[in-house]
């Protein structure tokens, strides 16, 4: 079964080819590196997913033609199964991306991708395909593992935070930046930038199921809590009130004290609220009343003391 990083990956196999030399530059800055091979320079950009390959082999095809090389090798020794490989010769990708005024050697974001929310979203894409995971289990934690330098990571936190208004954060983690992002509503938003709609549906509809999954939670401990309350309140004023019974007798209290008292006894379960209506009295009315009946419970207990 595919893990919901693969699907949101699947998704992004088929949607629009816009932008594709930004989109590639994406999937250059999360998972390319340089090779030199005698006089032949090459960019190589690996992959674990076939659904990635799928789609940065469509890009490289489409701008370079035949001037690239694809293969997949298995890596058993490091349990990543299947391994894509695209090698780009550098030359040529610096000419073409460069019509995008981008320089891939720059360790800072092009202003145009800082700038346009829909070009910063086909960046996000090609990073994604390379690098990128979404996980739900215990929490919701969306992440990209890159080899870049602090100051592009710093970056892309502020571009983020300034076109979209997603909070991320990173870590350096064994030399490399893992930038990642913890709210459910902000990894919606990315998903959604990214063209990826069917991942966003689904994600939503599990966020759905576990807010009213919560508030139920949250409404049962709520009532729990409330019926031990009145519980433990209803125990303490039927002591009180047994105390009195047995030392003065209840026909010795006030008749309004004494009405409070017997319904007490014959309801044990009832709220104080329930208790009001029931007495057609107000809640602050019989508050005072109870609150008297304890007084005289603690009077008598006092005179046994002394």
């Amino acid at each position: 079964m595919a893990t919901f990083s693969e699907e949101v990956k699947m998704t992004l196999v088929s949607t629009k080819m816009e932008f594709p030399e930004i989109e590639l530059y994406g999937a250059i800055k999360g998972k390319g590196d340089f090779v030199i091979d005698g006089y032949r320079k090459y960019i190589k950009i690996t992959v674990n997913s076939l659904s990635s390959m799928k789609r940065i082999y469509k890009l490289s095809k489409l701008l370079f033609g035949d001037y690239i090389s694809a293969y997949v090798k298995m890596e058993r020794r490091l349990r990543l199964g299947r391994v894509g490989e695209i090698l780009l010769d550098l030359p040529s990708v610096e000419k073409i991306v460069g019509r995008e005024n981008i320089d891939i050697y720059s360790s800072t974001l092009p202003k145009k991708i800082k700038n346009d929310p829909f070009l910063f979203g086909v960046f996000l894409k090609g990073m994604f395909l390379t690098t990128g995971s979404v996980s739900f289990k215990s929490s919701y934690h969306l992440e990209f593992f890159l080899d870049i330098s602090e100051e592009f990571a710093d970056d892309i936190v502020e571009t983020f935070y300034n076109l979209l208004g997603i909070k991320s954060n990173y870590i350096i983690k064994n030399n490399k930046v893992k930038l990642y992002i913890k709210s459910s509503r902000d990894i919606l938003n990315v998903l959604e930038v990214m063209d990826s709609h069917e991942s966003v549906e689904k994600l939503n509809d599990i966020i759905k199921v576990r807010e009213l999954k919560g508030n139920v939670t949250r409404t049962i401990n709520f009532l729990t809590a409330n019926a031990m309350k009145t519980a433990e309140s209803s125990s303490k004023q039927i002591n009180d009130i047994l105390l009195i019974q047995e030392k003065i007798g209840l026909d010795n209290l006030d008749k309004n004290l004494k009405q409070i008292a017997e319904h007490r006894l014959e309801n044990e379960d009832q709220s104080l609220k329930e208790m009001a209506e029931d007495l057609n009295i107000k809640k602050s009315t019989l508050y005072s009343r109870i609150k008297k009946i304890k007084e005289i419970a603690k009077d008598l207990e006092q005179g046994d003391k002394e």
